[in-house]
């Protein structure tokens, strides 16, 4: 008789999902733990905490849509003209406003400045100041945090070197592997085990 322990992790529905694009074979770093909680406006680089507060303009996940484009800036809109050719679409740009984005959800990134009449923008995007600072804990490798209690390294070739900058955990990377009973009735791994590449190349991250 057989009896299932486990239902497992994975959504049938899901399976598969990613099998014909490239995110089939990546490695995702960097992988941290705290001691308490640290608020997402802490982990962008925020410099206080309005943008955790959902109904603020600033909040972090208060981004648009993927279909929105510059006509849906206030003071941009595509109008119909007509000439001696015939009908023709026309891009009004108003400078004199702020040219926010437009929605009842108010959204609020990326913040971008004004486009001229051309087409063009008024000034550099800023994007440093704008959405947290480059040094966010998300994305610095080298954080000191006092509650920070894990920190995997990965600047290593194999999973074999990998190792906890805190220096607080010991990690040991497990594989799949295949079990049976030796002549002892003992429990022997059928699978010889490699070492998976860390891949170097930041354009093949997954961030």
């Amino acid at each position: 008789m057989t009896n299932i322990i486990h239902k497992g992790f994975i959504d049938v529905k899901s399976k598969n999902l990613f099998k014909d694009t490239g995110l089939n074979n990546f490695d995702l770093a960097t992988t941290k733990i705290y001691n308490g909680v640290k608020p997402m406006w802490q982990q962008l680089g925020f410099s206080n905490d309005d943008s955790d507060n959902p109904s603020n303009k600033f909040y972090w996940k208060n981004i648009i849509p993927n279909d929105y484009t510059f006509k849906d800036l206030t003071g941009i809109q595509e109008r119909t003209d007509q000439d001696s050719n015939g009908s023709y679409k026309k891009i009004v740009v108003n400078e004199d406003i702020s040219q926010d984005w437009k929605g009842a959800d108010n959204p609020c990134y990326p913040i971008l400045p004004k486009i001229n009449k051309v087409g063009v923008f008024s000034e550099e995007v800023n994007v440093n100041n704008s959405y947290g600072v480059s040094t966010a804990p998300i994305t610095e490798l080298d954080e000191v945090d006092d509650n920070l209690i894990f920190n995997i390294d990965f600047n290593h070739t194999t999973t074999d070197d990998l190792n906890d900058k805190t220096n607080l955990s010991k990690i040991e990377y497990n594989q799949d592997f295949e079990i049976s009973l030796d002549d002892n009735l003992r429990l022997q791994t059928n699978t010889f085990i490699l070492p998976d590449g860390i891949e170097k190349n930041n354009e093949e991250q997954a961030f």
